[in-house]
Formats: C-alpha cells, sequence, structure tokens
C-alpha cells in the first residue's frame, strides 16, 4: 500500500518533526517529544498523497496538506482524551494523565495552530475549506456522542451519524483535499469525497469491534463500555434483550459499570452476533467504497486504494 508514496511519508515524517519543534517551553517540549513519538501508520497522510497520486504528481503542497490533516487528527485525539478522561491511547499514556487536562487543551490548541500554520502557506482557500469542515465535524461528533451518553439513545442511525462527523469527515476531506491540489475536477473531487467517508466509517466501525474482540493489541479492554459508549456490535446484540439488559446498559451510560459488568457485555456481545453483524456492516460499506474506484483505469494507485481499504477492514489494531 504505502510502496507508491514511501519518499513522500518520509517527507511528511521530516515535516510533522519540525512542525512539532519548541526550544523556548520546556513544559511543551515533553508533550511535543510525546507526540513525535507516536506516529503511527499516519493513514490521514496516506489518503491526501494516495488521492493526489490518482491524478497527477505529488507536490510539497499536497506533503503540507497531508501533514496538517494529521496535526488536526493529532490535536483532536489529545483534547478527545481529557474529554473521555482517558489515561492512555493506543497503549501509551495519554497526554492528559502524564500533565495535567489543562497542559493536555493548551498543547493541543499548539499543535492545531501548527495545522493552520501548514495549510495557509498552501494559500488555497478551498483546503482551507475543506480542513474547516473537518474541525467542525469533529467537534459535532464529539458533543453529538456526549449526548448519547448522557440520553438512553440507542440507535443505530445516530451511532452512524456520530462516527460520520468524528471519523469519517476527516478522512474525507484529507481525500479531497489531495484531488484537489493535483488538480482533478470537481466530479472527481466529490467522487474521492465519497469514498473515503466509506473508508472512515469502516475505519471506525473497525475500531468498535476490536473494543470487543481485541486484536493485536491484547486482550478486548471494553474501552467504549468504561467511557459509557454504546457502539455498533453491541447496539446490534441488545435488539430484542432491551427490557432485560436496561439496568446493566443504565450502569453503562452512568459510569457505573464494573470489571464484572465489563466482562459480561463484551460476553453477550460476542454471543448475540453483535461482532458478526458489525462486520458485515462494515465490509458492505467497504465494497461501496470499492464500486466508487471503478470509474478509474487499473493501475498502481487504484490498486493502493483499494489495499487501503483492505488494511483498514482487516487490521487488528
Amino acid at each position: 500500500m504505502t510502496s507508491l508514496i514511501d519518499k513522500d511519508l518520509t517527507a511528511c515524517k521530516k515535516i510533522m518533526l519540525q512542525a512539532l519543534q519548541q526550544v523556548d517551553n520546556p513544559l511543551l517540549c515533553q508533550v511535543l517529544d510525546m507526540v513525535k513519538t507516536r506516529t503511527g501508520k499516519m493513514m490521514r497522510p496516506q489518503m491526501v498523497l494516495l488521492s493526489a497520486k490518482l491524478f497527477g504528481p505529488i507536490t510539497p503542497a499536497v506533503q503540507s496538506v497531508a501533514v496538517a490533516f494529521e496535526a488536526l487528527h493529532t490535536a483532536s485525539l489529545i483534547h478527545d482524551d481529557v474529554v473521555d478522561e482517558s489515561d492512555e491511547r493506543r497503549g501509551h499514556e495519554s497526554v492528559n494523565h502524564a500533565q495535567t487536562n489543562r497542559v493536555a487543551i493548551l498543547s493541543g490548541d499548539y499543535i492545531l495552530g501548527e495545522a493552520l500554520h501548514l495549510i495557509a502557506s498552501v494559500n488555497d482557500v478551498r483546503i482551507v475549506q475543506l480542513m474547516s469542515k473537518a474541525s467542525k465535524a469533529l467537534a459535532n461528533g464529539e458533543l453529538l456522542q456526549l449526548h448519547t451518553v448522557q440520553s438512553f439513545d440507542l440507535s443505530e442511525e445516530t451511532y452512524m451519524r456520530v462516527i460520520t462527523d468524528k471519523t469519517a469527515i476527516l478522512f474525507a476531506s484529507c481525500a479531497a483535499s489531495g484531488a484537489t491540489l493535483a488538480g482533478a475536477n470537481q466530479k472527481d473531487i466529490d467522487n474521492l469525497y465519497q469514498f473515503a467517508l466509506l473508508v472512515g466509517l469502516c475505519f471506525q466501525i473497525k475500531d468498535d469491534i476490536l473494543d470487543f474482540i481485541g486484536g493485536d493489541i491484547g486482550k478486548p479492554k471494553g474501552n467504549d463500555l468504561k467511557e459509557g459508549k454504546i457502539t455498533l456490535p453491541l447496539l446490534y446484540a441488545l435488539r430484542g434483550h432491551e427490557q432485560e439488559m436496561e439496568p446493566l446498559i443504565r450502569s453503562v451510560k452512568q459510569g457505573h459499570t464494573t470489571p464484572d459488568d465489563i466482562r459480561h457485555l463484551i460476553d453477550f456481545t460476542q454471543q448475540n452476533g453483535g461482532i458478526e453483524y458489525a462486520e458485515t456492516v462494515m465490509n458492505n460499506i467497504a465494497n461501496q467504497a470499492r464500486k466508487l474506484l471503478d470509474i478509474y483505469p487499473d493501475g498502481n494507485v487504484k490498486m493502493a486504494l483499494n489495499e487501503y481499504i483492505d488494511y483498514v477492514i482487516q487490521r487488528q489494531k
């Protein structure tokens, strides 16, 4: 998947490291040093790069925008950990736990500022609009999720609205930005936006599945349940069992679950078809995304985008 863009990803990582340099504020440097060691697979920059490469060469502007979206994503994760009162992020200590909530929020703001600086350097209002749309969606999705935690809303429709805003629109904006900078026409930009939106939905559903079954990151953790979040696998498993499970679900919503409660809910979800259902939904969405690539001629970039989908739905962490 990444062989086509290895050099560009390397360039993006260098730009990211430069963006996270801070020499005159020791406290901020501590946070940025934490962030610099956790770049991961850089899935969102990859989406920018591959979407651009489908229509033209990858330019320095494309690389800068790819890093800008990664910085936006990084800032949002730091803020989310504060909201969720999380102690860790994918096996690493969260910034708010290592420091304080105030430090985490302000550090996230600083990284968001770097994202805006990189976007401004491209001098293209269309990309500014796409990042603005993604930023608003991230906040809206998190607020909607907070509302669902506080209410007894167990609808799949609401779940899909949440993950569209909190995850999928960022992927979509990445793809549309890459295509835009590469000179694609509006029809192709819209098509890539929709493609990446579907891929982003798959990404979040896979995350939610892994929370129930584990993977390379270890045993099922039930982190979403600990945070009061009812995701797709459990939503399906609850069908027909709402009344009997209501006391336990109410405990989840109120943040009163015990480790035994979490284990019971994980077992309940696995035994009542929740995992299989979520996987079916995810695979159907992935197939819709693949169909949107059919209009493009076969080639290495199209193959890489299909491999991108494969990775998203097959990953174990």
